[in-house]
């Protein structure tokens, strides 16, 4: 019968996972005729207290592939965070200068409709480059398409 002394439940736990083969082992306690406490990995008489140990074997190359690839995983979560930052940013961009655009956009159509209801008259260009008065009608058309242009600016 083999039998483990060992001062501690540590020492002695690990020691029982480093010389283990199988997947699950039983390491059993007990007490000698000492009084020392005895760790085996057989029944011993008057054993104690029988442990089950899920034992992982690995080897460096192992852990070096799982740190790598955690590394990878890590790297690839920080490009994917820049990105969606990067995105954040441009979209927050887009919509001040959309928000801009519109700000001056209304400004510009509040400026004409209240220059076409100031005026009494209003002219086109014609061909020839010479001024062309709007009939009553045309006027009323205009001032109403103003007024919309800017409700449809500024709402």
């Amino acid at each position: 019968m083999r039998t483990i002394q060992i001062a501690g439940i540590t020492s002695a736990l690990f020691a029982a996972v480093i010389t283990s083969a199988a997947m699950a082992e039983s390491v059993y306690r007990g007490i000698d005729e000492e009084g020392q406490v005895v760790y085996s990995d057989r029944p011993l008489a008057g054993y104690e207290e029988v442990f089950e140990l899920d034992v992982m074997h690995s080897s460096a190359e192992a852990i070096r592939q799982r740190r790598d690839n955690e590394e990878r995983l890590a790297k690839a979560a920080g490009i994917r965070k820049a990105h969606e930052a990067e995105e954040a940013a441009e979209a927050a961009n887009t919509q001040a200068s959309r928000e801009q655009a519109r700000a001056k956009n209304c400004a510009a159509a509040k400026a004409r409709s209240e220059k076409y209801n100031t005026h009494r008259r209003l002219y086109k260009e014609n061909a020839d480059g010479e001024r062309e008065y709007l009939s009553g009608e045309e006027l009323d058309a205009a001032r109403a398409e103003a007024a919309r242009t800017a409700d449809e600016w500024c709402s």
